[in-house]
């Protein structure tokens, strides 16, 4: 039989640790069933392999119960499922389950070492049966049933997935170069213009570089809108000496703080360009940037886009993915790009466009979304992933928006903040996707364009929970282990 060598995610034991964590002074040898334990660490011989004073200790003091045997057996099972015992953890959590059929806990770590064991079919049915219980409630139940559709619902090699992607390629101009060369490259009639719009917060290091960057571009923007969002340090400063020779309109506002999107919505109002290029204070455009995004998005027709990212230091150099592990992460995230059928199924991954200034969009998709919403870290992902529904964007294949990396950037702020804004932002998400059943995208990233795909990028991303519990159960209805293997990269499980 294949075993899958996955080690158990979020499985129980912090009562386990809390309950049993103390120990007791004990004579250096002791004898259990006629077998020396020399220490209360020592293995226990009964091969459960926990240590004595987790085990057997426990059954011969005086305060051996019903519970302490129950939390015992629990711990054992968990143990031998740790040690890759798969079977015997089975056969250790039936027993438990034969005498506390509502050990939900149990239950559930039993589904997972069947995941783990490779019964996909067994392991579908046993989290089936979880999900009227209160297991749904347990930290990493979500998780762990997402490793198991993550793992079970992508069909790429179905017809229906064949055929969606075909069309896909067909009508992105980025991804089917033979169908770009036929085009006329005679231009529109009326050029379309291209406001550029950029939020600037205590950078006063970096504002006249971004500003100058601008100012460089190969095709000149139409205007460039600039808000000061209540910086206390010199930005302001330095705002208007780099607007000074600027050979475009500007507008210049310094106000009080209030927040990125507001200040990035204030800016686009303003606008009278019909795309709008936002900029971040302390990053930099390319020279060829908006002569090489705009082309692309009027070719294709699309109302969004953006481009490959570099990043640089704080002298405006340009950095090495491999020695920061920053630089790393936001490289990873590019490229759920290619890891992803559509660029907007990327985007249930991760934010891979990185940053708002790497947008590129007309002002009529920004007005019909509503703006950017007021998300301190993941604005820009939620108006990506909102923008998907409508249209499917363009990406520009080579790096076209230049990241600085700092110790300011928000990505160097505390995980738990920006991952519970993440959460809150996947489950407005699914719920818009799920609001209607068809959207002006035909390949927007929702259950009813992607089916079995979309179930398992969301497992991926932990976010199965915003479903509705009953399309979850739908989805572990669909048997596996009869049909052959046919997801890409994936080892067939072999059963007995």
């Amino acid at each position: 039989m294949y075993i899958a060598h996955i080690q158990p995610k979020n499985v129980y034991h912090s009562k386990i640790v809390s309950m049993f964590g103390h120990s007791h002074p004990m004579p250096l040898t002791h004898l259990q069933n006629g077998v020396p334990i020399s220490s209360r660490n020592a293995p226990c011989p009964c091969k459960s392999g926990l240590r004595y004073k987790h085990c057997c200790s426990l059954l011969n003091s005086n305060v051996s119960t019903a519970a302490t045997r129950h939390e015992i057996n629990r711990h054992a099972g968990l143990a031998l499922q740790r040690s890759g015992k798969f079977f015997q953890a089975i056969d250790a959590y039936d027993a438990i389950l034969r005498e506390r059929s509502e050990d939900w806990e149990v239950a559930h770590m039993r589904a997972v070492t069947l995941y783990q064991i490779g019964l996909m079919d067994d392991s579908r049915a046993a989290f089936a049966a979880l999900l009227s219980t209160c297991a749904v409630n347990f930290s990493g139940f979500w998780s762990n049933l997402g490793l198991l559709l993550a793992s079970v619902c992508p069909d790429h090699l179905s017809s229906f997935m064949q055929k969606k992607l075909v069309e896909y390629r067909c009508m992105h101009p980025a991804l089917a170069d033979a169908k770009a060369n036929q085009r006329s490259q005679t231009p529109p009639p009326k050029r379309p213009t291209v406001s550029v719009v950029m939020p600037a917060y205590m950078h006063a290091r970096y504002v006249a570089e971004a500003i100058a960057s601008v100012c460089a571009q190969t095709q000149l923007p139409l205007e460039l809108i600039v808000i000061d969002d209540g910086s206390i340090d010199d930005t302001t400063k330095h705002c208007r000496a780099a607007l000074v020779e600027a050979p475009f309109p500007v507008t210049f506002i310094a106000r009080e703080n209030r927040g990125a999107a507001a200040t990035l919505n204030q800016g686009i109002a303003l606008a009278k360009g019909d795309f709008i290029q936002l900029l971040n204070s302390d990053d930099r455009l390319p020279a060829e940037r908006i002569a090489t995004m705009l082309p692309m998005l009027l070719e294709s027709n699309a109302d969004w886009g953006y481009a490959r990212v570099s990043y640089i230091d704080t002298l405006g150099q340009s950095l090495d993915h491999l020695t920061d592990a920053r630089i790393a992460a936001l490289m990873s995230a590019q490229n759920a790009t290619v890891m992803s059928g559509t660029l907007g199924l990327a985007m249930l991954r991760t934010n891979s466009a990185i940053s708002s200034g790497n947008l590129m969009f007309r002002k009529r998709l920004w007005e019909t979304l509503g703006g950017f919403r007021d998300y301190r870290y993941n604005h820009d992902w939620d108006f990506c992933l909102r923008a998907a529904l409508q249209c499917e964007p363009v990406l520009a294949p080579q790096p076209l928006y230049e990241y600085r990396v700092h110790d300011r950037n928000t990505i160097t702020e505390a995980a738990g903040v920006p991952r519970l804004e993440h959460g809150k932002v996947m489950a407005a998400f699914v719920s818009l996707a799920q609001s209607q059943s068809t959207w002006p995208n035909s390949f927007a990233p929702t259950f009813a364009n992607w089916g079995g795909e979309f179930l398992a990028l969301l497992g991926a991303t932990n976010a199965l929970q915003h479903l509705p519990i009953a399309l979850i159960e739908q989805a572990l209805q669909v048997p596996l282990s009869l049909a052959p293997s046919n997801r890409i990269g994936e080892e067939s499980c072999v059963f007995l």
